[in-house]
């Protein structure tokens, strides 16, 4: 229902104050760029090249403005870059994406929006008999992913995987369970690795991410 730019972006809004959390401001800068240059390299659009640059293999356009945005800034590159060249190129319409993404979830039924503030329509359309966000039901999720062990996505050891490059784990783990949230998802990532060949260029994705939160 949601892709990883929106996920990602609603594990940043507080759940009282319908604000973004402050301290996640750079790492979510940062996160919504490789969110979304996963969304392509998961579309086939991008993947990793020999030399370590993203290579655009695929321009056409997709159903999303936002990923159309971004393949519009790759289509004008005259040649291959390394990820952290597009992480700034990015960064620069960071604004528009973040708009354009609570646009996304305003129409998807999962929040409102007045002035700067955003509420949570509850309940959430994940799970309708219960009276809660879908900030939570996200963050059960994935908890239960780790924690529980329980049935895994794809998509979700990605999500946890980017969480972990942004140092955003604190959105969903307490501070004692952090050590083996990470760990649990370095094992889950490289696992489902060693079965997608778009793994080693979401791996270069978040390698990228980790590098520019950590300079930061």
């Amino acid at each position: 229902m949601f892709t990883l730019y929106e996920e990602l972006l609603l594990l940043c809004i507080h759940e009282g104050k319908g604000t973004f959390i402050g301290t996640s401001a750079d790492q979510l800068k940062t996160g919504l760029g490789g969110a979304i240059l996963i969304e392509l390299a998961l579309l086939g659009k991008i993947q990793t090249s020999d030399n370590h640059r993203l290579k655009l293999v695929d321009d056409s356009k997709t159903n999303s403005d936002i990923l159309n945005g971004a393949l519009t800034a790759l289509k004008e590159s005259e040649k291959e870059r390394k990820f952290g060249y597009w992480f700034n190129i990015l960064s620069q319409r960071k604004e528009k994406f973040r708009k354009q993404i609570v646009e996304s979830l305003v129409q998807k039924g999962v929040i409102t929006q007045e002035d700067d503030h955003l509420q949570w329509v509850i309940p959430s359309p994940l799970q309708v008999e219960f009276k809660a966000s879908t900030k939570y039901w996200v963050i059960n999720r994935l908890r239960r992913v780790v924690l529980a062990s329980e049935d895994i996505e794809s998509r979700d050891i990605i999500l946890l995987s980017l969480l972990r490059a942004c140092g955003l784990l604190d959105l969903v783990f307490l501070r004692d369970e952090r050590k083996l949230a990470s760990r649990t998802i370095n094992q889950l990532f490289y696992s489902q690795a060693l079965k997608d060949p778009v793994s080693q260029t979401i791996q270069e994705i978040e390698s990228a991410v980790a590098e520019l939160v950590e300079e930061d």
